[in-house]
């Protein structure tokens, strides 16, 4: 069929009818309006993957519900491309559905499958699920408009607030020629210069039109014909150190006051308890806790990402291991917190520096008190005793032998952690079992996964 593309878009080759039935019926474009992303996992808001559709020219197919199904636009041609299975369709005829050529070309993949995943839906938030909606397309709205990229562990907000941080967010391309490299997979005829893009400090995420600056992190997207690129990062990214060096000061804020990018009302980055409970509505929430997860948990591990990142998670699997990382967290800080008695925190007592430590000596590699009373070390006299070193270290191979069938067989640092399902192995840490589809031990196709408790 010729409209389902490999997900690595390649050169399709078309006719002449079909390239001139792509380019006839065009129209205006869009207005733009916010074009910044902080990270890929953006394009879960459907707003984020309308957004991508502004210059898109087919007349007969609504944009919008192209975005309600999933898609976002990949400038070129009309091919566009699932966020949740990475499927790319193109060619589109007018009487074409968009969410039923979805589920034709690609009717495994979760979106459009029923399963619960990331997605944050446009809506009226009439309901539960459509409040929840409501506060997590206005909260990202929010942190794109109103803060930086997470550089760091620690939480930078607009330096044109705070003082300016010298830390590089991608270090490894802090060169023109570095940033140049990144754009092999660069949409043609965007009226756009590589090099005008890579000179202002971009460099291509391999995404459609999406750039990142490698020194503040700062992403844009929906680049048209005749932007440049110094005046679009001034004006979306003022407080960006790179941009301001080489600019001038003066320079960018007069850029940034002129054309300001669009915004939205302040709020705090913290959230409310009521806003807080508003998460176990999501459908992904809904779905862990049916599996079992603890409620309670997964409010304070959903807040605590959603605060640190602006994003929910994109699969259930990716919730529970959330919620697993969050509990153990918490384990930690309660066994910190409770190693005390009456208030009192429990301390070894000091030891006499003048008390005599016990002698030892070594025995066929492992020393022992040197008191004969309770070990006699003429050996050949005492069978019983080499009997018992035996067995002792026989008993310490059968533990190191255990504790390596924990490990994970991939990277053999982590123990392992996923159960996959349907097939019950246990081979892989959380890290390694996370991008895996079928088992590594027998090829079963992986329908879900568990997370045991080992202890």
């Amino acid at each position: 069929m010729r409209k389902m593309l490999i997900p690595a878009l390649s050169k399709c080759h078309t006719s002449n009818a079909q390239k001139r039935r792509i380019i006839e019926p065009a129209s205006q474009p869009d207005e733009r309006g916010e074009r910044r992303f902080h990270r890929q996992t953006a394009l879960l808001y459907e707003s984020v993957r309308r957004q991508t559709f502004s210059t898109w020219t087919l007349t007969f197919l609504d944009p919008d519900k192209l975005a309600a199904a999933g898609f976002f636009y990949l400038r070129t041609d009309d091919h566009v491309q699932c966020a949740f299975c990475q499927g790319i369709v193109g060619f589109w005829d007018p009487s074409d559905d968009p969410l039923t050529e979805h589920k034709k070309h690609f009717p495994n993949c979760p979106f459009v499958a029923g399963v619960a995943t990331g997605n944050v839906p446009k809506g009226n938030p009439n309901d539960e699920s459509g409040k929840v909606f409501k506060l997590l397309d206005d909260y990202y709205n929010y942190r794109v408009a109103n803060t930086r990229p997470q550089v760091s562990t620690n939480y930078q907000t607009d330096s044109l607030r705070i003082p300016e941080t010298n830390k590089v967010a991608f270090p490894a391309l802090n060169t023109t020629q570095s940033r140049c490299r990144t754009y092999t997979r660069w949409p043609k005829d965007l009226g756009v210069s590589i090099d005008a893009l890579a000179e202002a400090g971009f460099f291509s995420t391999g995404l459609a039109d999406w750039v990142q600056c490698f020194h503040c992190g700062g992403g844009l997207h929906s680049w048209r014909q005749g932007d440049d690129p110094w005046t679009e990062h001034s004006r979306f990214y003022p407080y960006c150190p790179f941009v301001r060096m080489q600019r001038g000061e003066d320079t960018v804020i007069r850029c940034w006051k002129e054309n300001p990018a669009p915004c939205v009302p302040p709020r705090p980055i913290a959230l409310t308890p009521e806003e807080s409970d508003l998460l176990l509505h999501h459908p992904v929430a809904k779905r862990a806790i049916e599996m079992g997860l603890s409620p309670a948990s997964m409010k304070g591990a959903l807040k605590l990402r959603l605060e640190s990142t602006g994003v929910m998670c994109r699969t259930v699997t990716e919730a529970m291991e959330l919620v697993f990382d969050f509990e153990e967290e918490q384990r930690r800080n309660n066994a910190a917190k409770n190693n005390s008695y009456d208030g009192i925190p429990i301390t070894e007592e000091p030891r006499d520096s003048t008390e005599a430590e016990p002698m030892a000596v070594e025995v066929q590699g492992s020393f022992f008190p040197a008191d004969t009373s309770v070990i006699p070390f003429n050996l050949e006299q005492n069978p019983e005793y080499l009997k018992l070193l035996s067995e002792v270290e026989q008993l310490r191979q059968d533990v190191l032998l255990e504790e390596k069938r924990l490990m994970c067989r991939q990277c053999e640092a982590q123990r392992v952690a996923v159960v996959f399902q349907p097939c019950s192995h246990l081979h892989l840490c959380a890290e390694c079992a996370r991008p895996m589809d079928t088992c590594p031990s027998c090829g079963t196709v992986v329908r879900g996964t568990l997370r045991p408790i080992i202890g």
